[in-house]
Order: C-alpha cells, then sequence, then structure tokens
C-alpha cells in the first residue's frame, strides 16, 4: 500500500509540472511577435497534449504549421510537418500523415539534417504498418519494412542512439505483423541494449520490453515472461502519465491472460485498455481493445457482454477501414516521386536560364530576339493556316458522311421495295410473313440513317423521335389506327450513340412485331408503353396488355430468328434480358454503364 502511495504522489509531482509547464508555454503563446519563437511554443504544446489530448495537440499544431510558413526557417518548417504527420497519423488520417511526413523529408534533405530524415523515415514505416494492420494488405506492411530499414541504417550512420532506439522499436513492431518474429525479437534486444545506455527508465525503454513482451506471447507462448515485461512497461508508462502506452500494456497483460485462460484477471485489465483508448480518442487502439475485451467476455462465457464489445470493435473497425486509402497512397507517393524530379529539372533549367540568359545579352541581343520573333511569327501563320484546313476537312467529312447514310438509307429502301414485290409473288402465307418481317427489320434500320443525314449530327440520333416512328410504322403496317390503340413512351435520354441506337432499334422492332401479331386477339383496347430509363446505365422496357407470353415456349424457341436476333444484339450490347407476365408481355433489356462506353 505504501508503495503505490507513493508512486501516486510521484505520478501527481510530473503531472503537476507538465501542467505548469503548459500554463508557462500557453501565456507565451499569446505574446511573441517572433513567428520562430511562436511555432516553437506552438509545438511545445503539441508535444505535451500527444499522448494525453489528441484534440489539443492537433489543434496546436496547426498552429504551429501556419505560423512557420511565415518563416525563413527551412528545418523549423520541416519539423512541423514532422509533428503534424505524426499527430494525424495517431488520428489514423493515414493519407494526411504520409503527405506530410514526405513534405517534411523534402524540407530535410535540403537542409542536410540526417538525424531528422532518419526519424520521419522511422514513422512513414509506422505509418504503412497501421495501414496493412487495419486494411489487412500486406504490401502495406512491406513497405513499412522498407522505411524501417532505411531509418536505421541512417540513424546508425551518425550514431543517434536516442533515435536509433525508437527506430528499432517501429522496425521490429512491423516484422512482428509479418509474423517473422526472429527478426522482430532481434530489433527489440538491441533497441533494449542502446535505450539501456542512456536512460534505463525511459518511455522508449518500456516500449521496448512492452514489444519484447509481445514476442514471448505469440511465438514462444512464455506467457508468465510476457505478463512480467508488460507490468514493468505498466509501471514507466504510469510515471510518464503516458496514456496511449498504458493503454497498451493493459490490453497486452489482458491479451496474456486469455491465453492462459485467466479469464477474470483479462476482463479487469481490459476494461482498463477501453476506458484508456476511450480517453486518447484513437480509433485503432479503441477496435483493438473493445476486440480483445469481447474475447476475454467469451472466455469467460459472458457471451451478452462479449456480443455487446464485439458490435462496438466492428463499429471503430469500419470507421478506420477505407478501400479508397490504397490508391490515396498510392497516389500520393507517386506525387511526391514526381515533385522531387521537378525540384531537380526546376534546379537545372534555372541555371541553364542564367547562362543563357548572359550569353543572348553579351552576344546576339537583339538580333537573337528578331529571329526568334520572325519564327513564332511564320509558326502562327502555319498554325492558323492548319486550323483553317482541318476546319475545312473536318466540314467535308461531315458531308461525306451524311452523303453515305442518305446513300445507305436509299439503297434500303431498294432493297424494301424489292421484298414487297417479292412478297406478291410468294403463295405460301408463312413464307410471305417471314419476308414482311424482314422487310420491317430493313425499315428499321433505314430509319436511323434517314435521321443522320436530315440533321448536322453525324453519329447520333434523336432515340425519342426515332422510337416513335417506328411504333407507328409497325402499328400501321399491322392494322392499327392511333385512334384505337393507347401507345405511351417514357424517354429519359434524348439522344443515343448509332453504335447503340441501331441494335436496340432492331431489338425494339422485334419486340413490338411480337406484340401486334400476336398479343392482342380479342382485346378491345390495344395499348403498349415503351420505356427507355437511364438508370446507372440504360434500361428498355417494354410492355403491352396482351394475353401474355407462354415463358416456356419463349425459352426452348431454338429455331426462331427473331429470338436468335435478340439475344444475338443483347449479348453484343453486354445488356441482359429478362421476359415476364404482366398483365401481358413485359420485357426488360439492361445495359451496365461499362457496357455503354464500350460500344
Amino acid at each position: 500500500m505504501r508503495f503505490f502511495f507513493v508512486f501516486y504522489l510521484i505520478s501527481y509531482f510530473c503531472f503537476a509540472q507538465n501542467q505548469a509547464k503548459l500554463d508557462s508555454l500557453l501565456s507565451k503563446s499569446y505574446s511573441p511577435k517572433d513567428d520562430t519563437k511562436k511555432t516553437k511554443v506552438y509545438l511545445e504544446i503539441s508535444e505535451i497534449y500527444k499522448n494525453n489530448n489528441s484534440d489539443s495537440a492537433l489543434k496546436y499544431v496547426e498552429l504551429a504549421l501556419k505560423s512557420s510558413q511565415k518563416t525563413q526557417n527551412q528545418d523549423l518548417i520541416a519539423q512541423t510537418y514532422f509533428s503534424y504527420g505524426i499527430i494525424v497519423r495517431d488520428a489514423n488520417k493515414y493519407k494526411e500523415a504520409i503527405s506530410s511526413l514526405q513534405k517534411a523529408v523534402s524540407l530535410f534533405e535540403k537542409t542536410g539534417n540526417k538525424q531528422k530524415i532518419g526519424r520521419v523515415y522511422s514513422s512513414m514505416g509506422l505509418v504503412y504498418k497501421k495501414m496493412g494492420d487495419v486494411q489487412k494488405v500486406e504490401a502495406l506492411t512491406k513497405k513499412g519494412i522498407e522505411y524501417g530499414l532505411k531509418a536505421v541504417e541512417m540513424l546508425n550512420s551518425i550514431k543517434d542512439s536516442s533515435s536509433l532506439a525508437s527506430a528499432y522499436n517501429n522496425l521490429g513492431i512491423t516484422y512482428r505483423d509479418m509474423k517473422d518474429f526472429k527478426n522482430a525479437k532481434k530489433c527489440y534486444v538491441l533497441g533494449i541494449a542502446i535505450a539501456e545506455k542512456f536512460n534505463k527508465t525511459n518511455a522508449i525503454g518500456a516500449t521496448l520490453n512492452s514489444n519484447l513482451g509481445q514476442v514471448f506471447m505469440d511465438n514462444d507462448k512464455n506467457y508468465d515472461a510476457a505478463i512480467s515485461q508488460f507490468k514493468n512497461a505498466l509501471e514507466i508508462f504510469q510515471k510518464f502519465n503516458d496514456k496511449k502506452g498504458i493503454e497498451a500494456a493493459n490490453r497486452n497483460i489482458a491479451q496474456a491472460n486469455i491465453y492462459k485462460k485467466d479469464f477474470k484477471q483479462a476482463i479487469v485489465y481490459g476494461q482498463k485498455s477501453v476506458e484508456i483508448a476511450k480517453e486518447v480518442k484513437d480509433n485503432h487502439r479503441s477496435f483493438n481493445s473493445y476486440k480483445m475485451l469481447s474475447d476475454a467476455f467469451q472466455g469467460a462465457g459472458m457471451y451478452r457482454e462479449a456480443f455487446e464489445n464485439f458490435k462496438i470493435s466492428k463499429q471503430f473497425e469500419d470507421s478506420t477501414l477505407r478501400t479508397d486509402k490504397l490508391k490515396s497512397i498510392a497516389e500520393i507517393e507517386t506525387k511526391y516521386q514526381t515533385e522531387k524530379k521537378e525540384i531537380e529539372i526546376k534546379n537545372l533549367n534555372e541555371k541553364n536560364e542564367i547562362q543563357r540568359n548572359q550569353l543572348i545579352l553579351a552576344v546576339l541581343g537583339l538580333v537573337l530576339f528578331l529571329g526568334l520573333s520572325t519564327i513564332l511569327f511564320f509558326q502562327y501563320q502555319k498554325i492558323k493556316e492548319s486550323r483553317a484546313k482541318i476546319s475545312e476537312q473536318s466540314e467535308q467529312l461531315k458531308l461525306m458522311m451524311k452523303e453515305l447514310h442518305h446513300r445507305v438509307k436509299n439503297n434500303l429502301a431498294i432493297v424494301s421495295s424489292l421484298l414487297r414485290v417479292q412478297s406478291s409473288r410468294i403463295e405460301d402465307e408463312q413464307a410471305v410473313q417471314a419476308v414482311k418481317q424482314g422487310r420491317q427489320r430493313i425499315e428499321a434500320m433505314s430509319l436511323i440513317h434517314q435521321r443522320l443525314y436530315q440533321t448536322d449530327r453525324i453519329s447520333n440520333i434523336n432515340i425519342r423521335e426515332y422510337i416513335n416512328d417506328l411504333a407507328e410504322s409497325l402499328m400501321n403496317a399491322y392494322g392499327y389506327k392511333s385512334d384505337d390503340f393507347d401507345l405511351e413512351l417514357n424517354i429519359e435520354k434524348e439522344e443515343l450513340d448509332v453504335d447503340v441506337a441501331m441494335p436496340i432499334g432492331l431489338i425494339i422492332n422485334e419486340l413490338l412485331t411480337n406484340s401486334f401479331k400476336y398479343a392482342y386477339t380479342n382485346i378491345e383496347r390495344p395499348s403498349l408503353k415503351i420505356n427507355l430509363k437511364t438508370d446507372n446505365g440504360l434500361t428498355l422496357e417494354v410492355q403491352d396488355n396482351g394475353k401474355g407470353i407462354d415463358l416456356e415456349k419463349w425459352e426452348k424457341a431454338k429455331d426462331s430468328f427473331g429470338k436468335k436476333l435478340i439475344k444475338g444484339l443483347s449479348k453484343q450490347l453486354g445488356g441482359t434480358m429478362i421476359v415476364e407476365n404482366r398483365n401481358g408481355a413485359f420485357y426488360s433489356l439492361y445495359i451496365p454503364k461499362e457496357s455503354l462506353k464500350a460500344a
């Protein structure tokens, strides 16, 4: 009891010291007129808040970022981007974190600050590790290892022990996620050895010991040794009031007890982990802690509590898991590499520009200027002539296309007339009907070419007018009058490309012909409804009020040319045809947006 009382006094004293320092910094933040000093004050305040109040930490690092832009201190601006990247990383804003850390690297490279470059690489490795953990994407975790190794190499070259211990810790965490426990343990042991040289009780030492405990737990299955490591780390984290460390230590102790099947202890430490995770407002930590507590309750046979905690864990998982994150990070990485190349090109261009200007001023001067002006003038004239020629050719092409459509329409009309003459000489009624249907198909195509040469558009037609003309033409062909027939058109899309309109027109021709031939026997008031809707693609619907269609016969009608034509054209458009009975025959053809683009 005495020990815990003393420990409480030490923790309270540390908290009071931090609060006093924070009050002092807050008072300073309102007074400095020097933007450099103001930025440093904001960064210090943000650092104090970082582990315990992420909202306040973000607020002050944003203020630091704003004030740093007014300075000419590249190293300070880079440090501000670095701090901002770490804070938004802990808030699971990975896209912003990578972007900010990449800006920090670019600026530190200009100032040659290898220590900071190494630390940024280590932080970038941890960002990719976290993304790999949340999204279950191994490629991201491997990217984290790549940056972690770069950080260790950089910091080893300058013998920065403090930063190197932290880098080994981050790299070990990433190896652990890849189930490479051998390399993870190696990193932790190296990190602990480095940490012990300068301070045995610092926060990074506690983190390394805690992570080594995870290796004992996950790989060695030595749960007692793991719990001992976690409890040692917990004491140090509590001393520094590091809430994120406290949360992780409690969660790890709970997990080890789950493996030991001591579910009572697992629930005690799991509940502590959940409470701390809620305080630091870290979705990723909350997901892990609630999931672990759910497992503890389940092991204890408390299934209602297990289910409630599992539901909460899924809510946190859904809030951090976004399928578009991988694409966003790849875009940022590409942008970063492009910006670096652009900076190099810009620097080279600036040097070349200076040399070229000196040469022009010294030697050529006005003569070169006049020469360039003359060349530009002739270039302009050539471009102007080319544009005029292209415009003229475009008009000629339009005329040729109209003439082509006119001739195709005339040729189709000749074919239709020949078929009409031929049908008058045929005595077999079935053959007459076949020729008649063939003529109607030709006339359906002819209507499209007629509309193309009658308008200024050479590749699009007014589908509303076309369908109306086609329906009325077929209605008259089968002896129906508009006064005795209800024709309803609902066309949402005004125009269609001819490559889509042609097969759709033929499909409509087949469906309407089928209705006019078979649907309206003994129907007092025939009706026909045609819908063409645009809903993430194109949907054609044809509905009559006839006696319906024999669906079994429709499916088995392998020798029907009309059905083969409908199916072939639907497949050509990448569409799906549905045939049903809905107070008459109902046909629906759906063409996805992707298929329309391909067509």
